[in-house]
């Protein structure tokens, strides 16, 4: 199983970037997980516990290191506008299609908590975003 055929996929936040600490960095393998739709418009629509939605932007910030890499920025639904604090947490993001678009349902657990090693054991699939700070990810 691909990741973009996985209904879920989950990531450890770490630090997190921008001012509110809701932006989280996918490399372009993980992008793959949201539809292309959503990557070429640059936005993926987002739910936090279904009831808080909006548009989060999704943006690619390729950078130089040692080789160019392509990094993508998801910006998930702040604290001030309904979200929770993420960082140094594990997001969840369950891939739900209603008529052509999909929305992304949010699920925030800590880590090694109950729901974060059941995600774990399902997974098809467990990886690391790789570098000297690299975050495990999975999806089933």
């Amino acid at each position: 199983m691909s990741i973009n055929n996985a209904s879920f996929f989950w990531i450890e936040a770490g630090d997190m970037q921008g001012g509110s600490r809701n932006q989280i960095e996918f490399t372009d393998d993980i992008v793959s997980f949201f539809d292309g739709s959503s990557r070429a418009a640059g936005q993926a629509f987002l739910a936090f516990n279904t009831k808080i939605k909006g548009y989060g932007a999704l943006t690619n910030r390729a950078q130089e290191y040692d080789q160019w890499v392509n990094k993508w920025r998801l910006s998930l639904i702040t604290k001030a506008k309904g979200g929770v604090d993420y960082a140094g947490r594990v997001v969840g993001f369950e891939k739900r299609q209603i008529g052509k678009s999909y929305v992304y349902v949010i699920s925030v657990v800590d880590l090694n908590s109950a729901d974060y090693l059941a995600w774990k054991a399902k997974s098809k699939y467990v990886g690391s975003t790789g570098g000297s700070d690299g975050r495990e990810y999975g999806y089933f």
